[in-house]
């Protein structure tokens, strides 16, 4: 495996660089908040190759869940969120998780960040699949994930150490003999490479949505910093657990990316029907509509393999027009701008693929088994989510584990150390046409919709593994001299560990679930 992506013809010595004690790549929640975290002594950059808004944390509609109401308990939490990863949960992390989650959740609202409250000061909670309980806080009834990017990200401007970067993309993490170095870095704007020298990383990018054909997730969720971290000597974990959100709106897609319709709101009662008004989780599970979503997503297949029908429907004519646009205003605008009027109509829904409980493999405070390098949120992998995340814990994992990672660094006290190496000879260069790149996306798409969706067969995994080693063969031997092509090299790494997760695991589980 190729080591590096970096194909420019110039030494690392001599690009332009600059010197910072911690390195955060990525803007969303567990970015931001990792870098809030960190001693204002460090100096820090935070790296995002797009912007605040387009981040998978901008678009999160449910919420954060955390035990917070005396009829609740951290022992219930850890039960549901253990129910949902069918098993494969690591026991200690998700103790970690749910009993951290409230003092994080007080510490956003220490600073401002705007939940929903009711007329007595209380936080307004949101009940969703998997949850026996009303757990959840939210923003404007369905933004949470907006809300709390930009005021985060408000927080980030004011701090004086830190520096934030649009439009940079990490190419590379360099290490030496001691452990993490610096990062090489690929600035859009000005087409031309960077080298951050930092003896401490923070790899918080998130997932890996774009490697499949329909996703909930933004243009830039294609895994690359998780194939950056492994070219540098971290190892992955649970890499065949990829989720699939059951309610994704069928209409209004956009750059790829389908319109959420949260769980939340069958946490207020709407009901799956088929094209013929049935209703078909009755009888599927004992939590019904509210089941975990690998459940649910199952059944509306099964379903529609069943009628013929390419989508199943939302049922939310029990709530009036006036309650639905209050609870869940963003999804209400989106629906009405398509026509969809949500007491008369049925919304029309389809699963896609939502979030990835795999990634690189941390202990409970984000290390990555290489010095220096630390990991959080949604590209990480802490044992929290086993086989199926349980409905807005994501968000939660990014707030205790990015603070977590915060932590580590200053008890680590990394210092750069040792001499920054000189890097393998670069490749001569052999450069694709956009149409070839573009086809090759597209084959890579194909085969992960095929084999390695949300149901899942032996002879297809093993065929889909085998387009993909030639693929990814292919990449290694291919210069990277633009960000669409340093994106296919590490979308087929990513692909590959995925697909041979998948097909070493024998046993159905959770989201690796295999039709015999």
């Amino acid at each position: 495996m190729r080591r590096y992506l970096y194909s420019d013809p110039t030494p690392l010595e001599d690009l332009p660089t600059e010197q910072f004690d911690v390195v955060v790549v990525g803007s969303g929640v567990a970015g931001l908040y990792a870098a809030l975290q960190l001693d204002e002594t460090y100096k820090v950059a935070v790296l995002t190759k797009s912007d605040l808004q387009t981040s998978s944390s901008w678009q999160a509609q449910g919420g954060i869940a955390a035990v917070l109401t005396e009829e609740d308990d951290f022992r219930l939490h850890m039960e549901d969120t253990m129910t949902a990863g069918a098993g494969l949960c690591k026991e200690e992390a998700v103790r970690v998780l749910v009993e951290e989650g409230p003092e994080n959740i007080h510490t956003l609202e220490e600073w401002s960040v705007p939940f929903d409250y009711n007329e007595s000061g209380r936080l307004i909670l949101g009940r969703e699949g998997g949850h026996r309980l009303r757990r959840i806080a939210h923003c404007d009834g369905d933004a949470t994930g907006r809300e709390t990017t930009k005021r985060l990200g408000q927080l980030i401007t004011a701090k004086p150490n830190v520096t934030p970067y649009f439009r940079h993309l990490m190419m590379d993490i360099v290490t030496n003999e001691s452990g993490v170095c610096g990062v090489i870095v690929y600035d859009e704007a000005a087409r031309r490479y960077l080298y951050f020298a930092a003896p401490n990383v923070i790899v918080a990018t998130g997932g890996i949505g774009q490697l499949y054909t329909h996703t909930t997730n933004p243009r830039g969720a294609v895994g690359d910093g998780m194939a950056c971290a492994i070219r540098a000597g971290a190892e992955v974990e649970n890499m065949e657990m990829v989720q699939f959100h059951p309610t994704t709106l069928m209409a209004g897609e956009t750059e790829g990316r389908l319109f959420l319709i949260s769980e939340a709101v069958r946490g207020e009662g709407a009901v799956l029907r088929n094209g013929r008004g049935e209703a078909f989780m009755q009888g599927k599970h004992p939590m019904a509509d509210l089941a975990p979503r690998d459940i649910v997503t199952r059944n509306i297949l099964k379903e529609l393999r069943r009628t013929g029908e390419d989508r199943a429907y939302l049922d939310c004519s029990h709530m009036t027009a006036e309650f639905f646009s209050h609870r869940f205003p963003n999804i209400s605008r989106r629906c009405l701008e398509l026509g969809i009027e949500l007491t008369g109509d049925f919304i029309p829904i389809h699963p896609a693929q939502h979030y990835f409980m795999g990634g690189i493999k941390t202990d409970l405070d984000g290390r990555a088994g290489v010095p220096g390098l630390y990991a959080c949120g949604e590209v990480s992998c802490t044992g929290v989510h086993g086989a199926n995340r349980l409905a807005s814990n994501s968000m939660l994992e990014c707030l205790v584990f990015g603070r977590r990672c915060a932590r580590a660094v200053a008890k680590d006290a990394r210092k750069q150390s040792g001499a920054t190496p000189a890097l393998p000879e670069r490749r001569a260069p052999v450069r694709l046409s956009q149409e070839e790149k573009r086809s090759d996306r597209k084959k890579l798409r194909r085969i992960m919709n095929h084999a390695f969706g949300p149901v899942r067969r032996r002879g297809e995994m093993q065929y889909g593994l085998k387009e993909l080693c030639t693929l990814m063969e292919k990449y290694e031997s291919v210069s990277c001299e633009d960000e669409s092509c340093a994106e296919l090299c590490n979308m087929t790494r990513v692909a590959f560990e995925i697909a041979r997760a998948a097909e070493a695991r024998k046993e159905s589980v959770g989201a690796h679930y295999v039709e015999e």
